[in-house]
């Protein structure tokens, strides 16, 4: 048994701002606080319209999840890469985040993709252990690594380990810093919080539904899924779209709805986290027409809630859908092809049943978030007793107390 050790977890993305990168500081915080850890969320303040669901989400976390959250200056959206980012702004962030890790024994930035939050947290660190994971895939290059490319390649410099969620990060990144060494964590997947349908009576009445989850960022595909939609409903398939996201392309896209006819076909569900396990339960398929990703957290709650996966064939998803894990890969930004693969799960019920159970196993043996929490733990420890920290309860240590 090792000591605890006072973790900050630097990030430009946490709730209640939603996304791959949310989910995975929240789930990943909260495991190892199970394991005994002193953690500490570092991000900014959210807009405002979503400040009052930061201060619920903050006490519910401390509560129930085990770790607490600290705030620094602001978050403000940009696009970059396809999608809508998140950068914090204010004075002198570097020094605070220098005051707040002062006392940790781990610091780990979560996103290094762009000068702000997590790079700042690097280069303030003082800490016997400093790890930074990217998650990030970009196609043709990078604006922030191409600009800043001396900056962020001496700030990497702090960091003991490098984590990679997927080797799609990895190649992207390695145009840039060929010399680095990365180690492959993957997303997980809290299989508790998902979990599929005990008893088929469990299923509410009504059509197929077709379930979209994200942000409402090109890259995402709403609109391909919408024209897929039409092609269904023109050959005569009963269903509804159930769309889990939001942002400020929603009224372009309830336009494209009208626009398609299928206005009446789709629920436009917002933003929505505790919600999610159950609209996973009751869909008849996930549809993922995301163009551009660096893993696929969706294809995980799918796997794990126990239905099948129709997705855009991309480089992220390609590290989830491998090695047995079932799904349809179609061309992305094909309205046509979706729909095809969607018509053939809504045709097979046998096939739907055989890719949920195959699919939840997959979501369990590889990406149940205590395998993956305890893969990060071994690299900090690694980290601290190379550096001759004596990590056993009960004896002297060479941590700061």
């Amino acid at each position: 048994m090792i000591r605890p050790l006072r973790i900050a977890m630097a990030t430009e993305y946490a709730y209640p701002v939603l996304g791959g990168i949310s989910e995975h500081v929240h789930f990943l915080s909260r495991e190892l606080a199970n394991l005994g850890h002193d953690v500490t969320v570092v991000t900014s303040n959210p807009p405002r319209s979503m400040r009052a669901a930061a201060d619920f989400a903050d006490a519910d976390h401390r509560v129930n999840a085990g770790y607490r959250t600290v705030r620094i200056g602001h978050s403000v959206p940009v696009v970059s890469n396809g999608s809508i980012a998140r950068v914090t702004m204010g004075r002198s962030i570097k020094r605070r985040l220098g005051r707040i890790q002062a006392p940790m024994d781990v610091v780990h930035a979560q996103g290094l993709a762009g000068p702000f939050m997590a790079l700042w947290s690097l280069r303030a660190s003082k800490a016997l252990c400093t790890v930074g994971t990217f998650h990030t895939y970009f196609d043709g290059g990078h604006i922030a690594y191409r600009t800043l490319h001396q900056y962020i390649a001496t700030t990497l410099g702090n960091a003991d380990r490098k984590i990679a969620v997927s080797n799609a990060c990895v190649v992207s990144t390695g145009q840039y810093f060929p010399d680095e060494v990365f180690d492959i964590v993957p997303n997980g997947i809290d299989t508790e919080f998902f979990h599929p349908l005990e008893h088929a009576d469990e299923r509410l009445p009504g059509p197929p539904r077709i379930l979209f989850v994200g942000r409402f960022d090109p890259r995402n595909g709403l609109g391909t899924l919408l024209d897929a939609a039409r092609i269904l409903q023109e050959r005569g398939y009963e269903f509804e779209v159930q769309v889990v996201g939001d942002g400020p392309a929603r009224p372009l896209y309830e336009h494209h709805a009208k626009r398609a006819g299928v206005w009446d076909r789709i629920k436009w569900l917002g933003l929505l986290n505790e919600e999610r396990p159950e609209l996973y339960r009751q869909a008849t398929v996930l549809a993922a027409p995301c163009t551009l990703a660096s893993f696929g957290v969706i294809l995980l709650e799918a796997f794990a809630s126990g239905i099948p996966v129709v997705c855009a064939d991309n480089i992220g998803f390609r590290q989830v859908i491998r090695d047995g894990a079932p799904g349809e890969f179609v061309p992305g930004d094909n309205p046509e092809a979706l729909a095809n693969g969607l018509a053939t799960v809504l045709d097979d019920a046998g096939l739907r049943e055989d890719w949920g159970r195959r699919g939840r196993a997959v979501a369990e043996e590889r990406y149940a978030w205590p395998i993956v929490a305890r893969q990060i733990e071994e690299i900090y420890i690694e980290v601290l007793e190379s550096k001759g920290v004596d990590l056993r309860v009960g004896t002297a240590s060479a941590m700061r107390s």
